[in-house]
């Protein structure tokens, strides 16, 4: 298998999904190579955290205008995906994200190479909302004109939502997957809730869809009762900059910005709460919330609104669910929370053994192995 995606192996939510589901591959002797283009962050030389599965990163930083770096970019990709095709075995090419202009020359060559070609899709960018810069618009937009060449070169997709196998079902008639998020196990069987200072988690990209100022609102609310409580928000993104002005003054509310991953990983086992508060827009929706497997996979209790299939998956034993755009039902969950940190364990749990089900690496490292051996 070749695997081409933007971050790899340091990345957000995307990368963690993809890099559980290969790494279990990888324990069954599938070979896999990993190609990370144009990277936003800076990555490592191969060997990181025992990761021994190879990769090259290529184009961190690169502007597309300067033409001779550009060209030397995509010489150096179309070389690798040359020399990971095996004679002899069946090669997949595992594209993560459909066709842009940034990764449509490698797809097309890896389609001349013969290789069977396997898109993830995660997002359904004819529903974006987010005001973002002018080249970052440019390119969902040119997304969204090459979907037709996304139909036509695959053959196969893995989606991440119902309303994406749904929509790609009546586009095509190539095997569409449903396979959800995968989160790695981080459990801690020793935590205890702490009432008096709960401590309460938001990760994630701080974008429209992610409800972060109910978030903030919320437990502010609740903060006024519960002065020792800390809200901490980790992750990167453009907009984290407009939630850290407004709300500068707020002591207990504490950004953490991007963290390297033993410490993210570490911030989620020792939470209190994790929250998950997707709006209820068409962008959000047609997505799954990553973080909720993350967040599942700690066994703590999660706050979490009713977002695209979050219902197919759990339930009120499961997760504190509250309202769409509600800062006061987040609130009033809090309070239950701390007030109730037994009935809280429990439903931590309770989440925990439906990650397993439903969200672990080897659920759906198996579902992706049905798929690859039918090709």
């Amino acid at each position: 298998m070749f695997v081409l995606i933007r971050d790899y192996p340091v990345g957000l939510a995307v990368t963690k999904k993809i890099h559980n589901l290969i790494h279990y591959l990888h324990q069954l002797n599938i070979e896999i190579s990993v190609l990370s283009y144009r990277s936003k962050f800076k990555q490592p030389d191969y060997k990181i955290d025992n990761n021994d599965i190879p990769y090259v990163s290529i184009g961190n930083d690169l502007k597309l205008l300067h033409l001779h770096k550009t060209i030397s970019y995509f010489a150096k990709g179309l070389k690798n995906i040359n020399a990971g095709k095996q004679r002899g075995h069946k090669n997949v090419f595992f594209c993560i994200g459909p066709l842009n202009v940034e990764n449509i020359l490698f797809v097309l060559w890896a389609k001349l190479l013969h290789y069977k070609i396997l898109f993830d899709i995660n997002e359904d960018y004819s529903l974006f909302e987010d005001d973002v810069k002018l080249i970052s618009r440019l390119k969902i937009k040119t997304t969204n004109r090459l979907d037709i060449l996304t139909y036509k070169w695959a053959d196969a997709f893995t989606v991440v939502s119902s309303h994406l196998r749904n929509k790609y079902r009546t586009l095509t008639n190539k095997p569409v997957i449903l396979i959800p998020v995968t989160a790695a196990k981080n459990f801690n069987p020793e935590k205890v809730l702490h009432r008096k200072g709960l401590k309460v988690v938001y990760a994630g990209t701080f974008d429209l869809k992610d409800g972060v100022k109910m978030i903030i609102e919320g437990f502010l609310m609740f903060n006024r009762d519960y002065r020792d409580a800390e809200l901490i928000m980790a992750g990167k993104s453009d907009q984290q900059s407009k939630y850290q002005n407004e709300y500068k003054e707020c002591k207990d509310v504490v950004f953490k910005g991007y963290m390297p991953d033993a410490q993210f990983y570490e911030l989620l086992r020792n939470a209190d709460v994790l929250c998950m508060c997707r709006t209820n827009s068409g962008f959000s929706n047609a997505g799954f919330p990553f973080k909720l497997g993350e967040y599942l996979a700690t066994g703590n209790p999660v706050i979490s609104t009713k977002a695209s299939d979050v219902c197919d998956y759990l339930s009120s034993d499961d997760v504190y669910f509250v309202d769409f755009e509600s800062p006061e039902g987040i609130a009033d969950t809090l309070k239950n929370i701390a007030e109730d940190t037994g009935k809280a364990r429990r439903i931590g749990l309770n989440g925990f053994s439906k990650y397993q089900l439903h969200f672990s690496p080897e659920s759906n490292g198996k579902i992706l192995i049905d798929l690859l051996i039918n090709l």
